[in-house]
């Protein structure tokens, strides 16, 4: 592949990762006029807003409707990226997501927030099949082609973190003047922009720079690679992966549900309005400036394991002073917390190759994406619930939103722990591959490819004994019944 081409392809999967971040996180600032509680939502305000009455359960819902999409058409999308190529899969992520926003926009002018909530909820799924096709590949894309370079891959991340923040920005500058709606429908122009960049690397992948051609020649399915992924994962998979794997989890799913909901924290405790609430919430997001920086960092030093937790430490530490004492700042925290993951975002997603059991990358990240959306969606449904717990007699607005901050407080301890352990777990293994700095990674990948054969996305052609009969048969002549 051309140099040109190279780039283009990041360009396309940045271009592709901001539109679809923010549209992702648009529901966070439209949050008070979706479930109504906006000051501009009273008819007697200076400029009222069409607004919704969602509950918080079913508010957080459209989250989780979303992540639950993406999680399952992300898994399917990792496994299904030999089969049947990555300009389908690219394409139809254009497509799914152009629908999506549009639905979403129509439902958010209905009357009746009931069936509003239907339609939006319909909108949010499409979008989210849309959003794991575009993962999948983009993310595959941008780690194959540079592998061993953080700096490289930390444009990705901060790709889609500058997109989170110019939702939270743009919204909370713009919304009272323009209305809900019509925020949304930049939303839309954006994600048409993104289908562009869609087809565009769609393209490139047609002019056979896919990836290795080893599926074709070997005539195996969809089905015999999950299969062969599964038993070479079960064969392989180590401490370091589940240890990485629930801080990776956790961190980004309690992240997005602390964003979604934290606008109306601040208004109902802080007592901030709802532009500056979106404002300050969006700091986490704005922290991302530093991703470059700390990509650079890490490619020249090494120990991927210990800037991850040095992230959970900083956000653990932000939900723990801020519960401790009425003293610390909104602000602080957030600064706090978008510095935390500023760090673990870009080194996490970085890693994830790094750390996938030999012979399957594709297995190991489509399971990633899939625990770590499904698990998103899951925290954004219980924290639905316990706001809506202030409904119930004895319990107040105040102390439901001191329950969901304890509870996030837990999961950030959890992330922590798992941080330790990874480093731990990285330091017996072998190769220790989040030790590694670049230059060290470049040295090590021909000889482990020459030790462990190269890679493909899902699997290696070799040991499994599905595979290694089909090679068998091929070598000799003998067509695959596939192939006849």
């Amino acid at each position: 592949m051309a140099k040109w081409e190279k780039w283009t392809v990041l360009a396309c999967s940045c271009l592709l990762t901001f539109a679809h971040n923010f549209f992702s996180e648009i529901t966070t600032p439209l949050s008070r006029r979706l479930e109504g509680d906006s000051t501009v939502c009273r008819v007697n305000s200076s400029h009222p807003d069409h607004c919704l009455d969602l509950s918080s359960t079913e508010y957080n819902g459209l989250t989780t409707a979303f992540f639950f999409a993406t999680a399952v058409t992300c898994f399917f999308a990792d496994l299904a990226l030999k089969q049947y190529g990555q300009k389908w899969l690219l394409w139809s992520a254009g497509a799914l997501s152009v629908i999506g926003v549009l639905i979403f926009a129509g439902g958010s002018y209905l009357e009746n927030s009931r069936a509003a909530f239907a339609v939006l909820l319909v909108g949010r799924i499409i979008y989210g099949f849309g959003n794991g096709f575009r993962t999948a590949v983009c993310g595959h894309r941008v780690n194959k082609i540079w592998k061993d370079s953080t700096q490289i891959k930390s444009l990705f991340t901060l790709s889609a973190r500058l997109g989170s923040a110019f939702s939270f920005l743009l919204n909370g500058g713009i919304l009272d003047t323009i209305g809900m709606s019509n925020a949304i429908w930049i939303a839309f122009g954006l994600t048409a922009l993104s289908a562009v960049a869609a087809w565009v690397e769609g393209y490139i992948d047609t002019k056979g720079y896919s990836d290795d051609d080893d599926e074709e020649i070997f005539g195996r399915t969809l089905w015999q690679s999950i299969k062969d992924g599964l038993w070479e994962f079960r064969k392989n998979v180590d401490k370091l992966f589940w240890f990485f794997t629930i801080a990776y989890v956790v961190i980004h799913s309690l992240i997005t549900t602390f964003t979604a909901n934290a606008p109306a924290l601040l208004e109902d405790r802080g007592g901030y309005s709802e532009r500056d609430a979106i404002w300050v919430i969006g700091i986490v997001y704005d922290m991302s400036l530093l991703i470059p920086l700390v990509g650079l960092i890490v490619d020249k030093t090494g120990h991927r394991d210990y800037w991850m937790t040095l992230g959970t430490i900083f956000i653990f530490s932000a939900f723990a002073a801020y519960l401790s004492s009425n003293q610390i700042s909104a602000i602080a925290m957030t600064v706090f917390i978008g510095l935390g993951y500023a760090i673990f975002s870009p080194v996490s997603s970085a890693s994830t190759s790094m750390v996938a059991p030999d012979k399957t990358e594709g297995f190991s990240e489509g399971l990633l994406n899939f625990l770590r959306y499904f698990t998103a969606g899951s925290f954004a449904l219980v924290a639905g619930l316990i706001l809506d717990n202030d409904k119930v007699e004895g319990i107040t607005e105040r102390m439901a939103w001191y329950y969901l901050i304890v509870a996030l407080l837990v999961v950030s301890v959890v992330g922590a722990l798992a941080s330790l352990l990874m480093i731990y777990a990285n330091h017996r293994s072998e190769k220790q591959p989040l030790t590694r700095d670049i230059k060290e990674h470049k040295k090590m990948k021909p000889m482990e490819d020459a030790e462990a054969g190269e890679r493909t996305p899902l699997i290696s052609d070799g040991d499994s004994p599905h595979s290694s009969e089909k090679r068998d048969k091929t070598l000799s002549g003998e067509k695959s019944p596939s192939s006849a």
